[in-house]
This record gives C-alpha cells, structure tokens and sequence, in this order.
C-alpha cells in the first residue's frame, strides 16, 4: 500500500488526480520530494514505451 509523508502532501495534492492515482498504484512509500520525482520519472518511461 502506497503512502504519502506529511511532508510532501501538498505537492502530491497539487497534482492531477490521474497521475495521484498513477503514482498510489505504485504501491510505494514517498518519504521526500526524490521519492515522488522517482515515481513520476518512471511514470513517463513507462508512457514513452507505449
């Protein structure tokens, strides 16, 4: 199960729901901005295969 740390909540928050919904099925724990820049680089790789 993915979780979002306080810290950062407010930058996932500011994001579309698509890509919040993209990143929570990740199943990842997002501690700090790198973990969600991480994510959300692989997000893009993925697309660019597609």
């Amino acid at each position: 199960m993915s979780s979002v740390a306080p810290s950062i909540r407010a930058k996932f928050d500011s994001m579309p729901p698509e890509l919040q919904q993209a990143v929570l099925s990740m199943d990842v724990q997002l501690e700090t901005m790198n973990d969600l820049m991480s994510c959300l680089e692989r997000i893009i790789a993925e697309g660019e295969k597609q």
